[in-house]
């Protein structure tokens, strides 16, 4: 389907189906537009179009996929029936991974992958406000306009290669003192308005960082990390400080913009996250992880399940056996070894999707 210039532009070949009607008539025509397919495909969650997809979901005849970002990046992709994330129908408790693990290969590398990323993202956004006129009831599934998201990413991507990457190293923060690390979703991102009791960043700060002054050891730091594709269209360094200046912390929380995932959870004491993938990681390191949000690997055994006010003083770390056949069968079930951006990883990730659909389909 191709709803806005920016698809238009990714497509470039025979057979798309362009669709310049409103997100309304969408919905309630969804039924008659699929009517022959067998399967429906949509990115992510976000939006009336895909919304309105995975809400009709059980009425189709045809089967619904949703393709997102992988649970273990940067070298997987995931694919789901019907969700992903908080409506993923990965099992939420220690039996569902029962020895033994999938046997799994050794993924091929998909390399770097922010560059790409950050330039198919402009792109699509300069192009599909280019081509506005064309399509001009296109709902857009953004809480920033796409020319502000595109300008927004520019910007900080060269910002970012003009600074001192020493300022985010996990060995120097730690110099400072013990840590916990906070990662944020990305704004307007699906993990903070579908599946969080927070509807944005800030909301979420200010519950970890009242949370932390008030119950946090005298001791421990608080490092904020910003999620790598930020915008950068809501000063989060800004507000993270304010917040911490109003509760009395100011002294003992650092906002980073970048650094490294795996350093970073190393080093620290624990994670808190809404929902974020970067848990997964952080369990991976044996770091404890306290999840705010609807995230399906938050249960006993992987995640701490005490209330955030008792997780600063005794975070409690995964069962690494668990984790390991978590690891194992969450990949086996809803993983594949690609990505959508490094030009390299394309092909064999198109395959590797291709082949999915061809073992439900048998």
């Amino acid at each position: 389907m191709i709803f806005n210039a920016g698809d238009a532009m990714n497509w470039r070949r025979p057979g798309g189906i362009v669709f310049k009607e409103t997100a309304q008539a969408w919905a309630s025509g969804l039924a008659d537009f699929v009517s022959g397919f067998s399967d429906i495909i949509v990115f992510g969650e976000a939006g009336e179009y895909n919304r309105a997809v995975l809400a009709a979901a059980d009425m189709l005849a045809a089967r619904v996929w949703v393709l997102e970002n992988g649970y273990f990046r940067p070298d997987w992709i995931t694919v789901e029936r019907n969700g992903v994330n908080g409506s993923s129908g990965l099992p939420r408790f220690r039996e569902g991974y029962p020895e033994p693990a999938p046997p799994l290969r050794e993924p091929f590398s998909v390399g770097k992958i922010l560059p790409h990323h950050v330039a198919n993202i402009s792109a699509y956004h300069t192009v599909q406000v280019a081509g506005k006129a064309f399509f001009p009831n296109y709902t857009a599934p953004y809480v920033f306009s796409p020319l502000k998201q595109c300008l927004g990413h520019v910007r900080r991507y060269v910002s970012l290669a003009f600074r001192k990457a020493e300022n985010c190293d996990a060995d120097v923060i730690k110099t400072k003192g013990e840590f916990f690390i906070v990662c944020l979703q990305r704004e307007g991102d699906a993990q903070l308005l579908r599946y969080s009791r927070y509807g944005d960043n800030r909301a979420f700060l200010t519950a970890v960082i009242a949370s932390f002054a008030a119950k946090a050891p005298a001791t421990a730091r608080l490092v904020v990390k910003n999620h790598p594709l930020d915008p950068g269209l809501v000063n989060l360094r800004a507000v993270t400080m304010r917040l911490a200046q109003g509760h009395g912390v100011a002294g003992r929380v650092d906002f980073i913009d970048g650094g490294n995932l795996a350093a970073l959870c190393r080093a620290s004491l624990g994670m808190v996250v809404n929902n974020s993938s970067a848990a997964l990681s952080a369990l991976g390191f044996h770091t404890p992880v306290k999840v705010l949000g609807d995230a399906f690997f938050d249960f006993e055994g992987l995640t701490d399940q005490k209330p955030l006010d008792e997780f600063w003083s005794a975070p409690e770390a995964p069962d690494s056996d668990l984790f390991t056949r978590f690891r194992a069968h969450v990949i086996a079930q809803s993983q594949v070894n690609g990505n959508y951006h490094e030009p390299h990883a394309i092909l064999p990730t198109a395959n590797g999707i291709a082949d999915v659909f061809e073992r439900s389909s048998g």
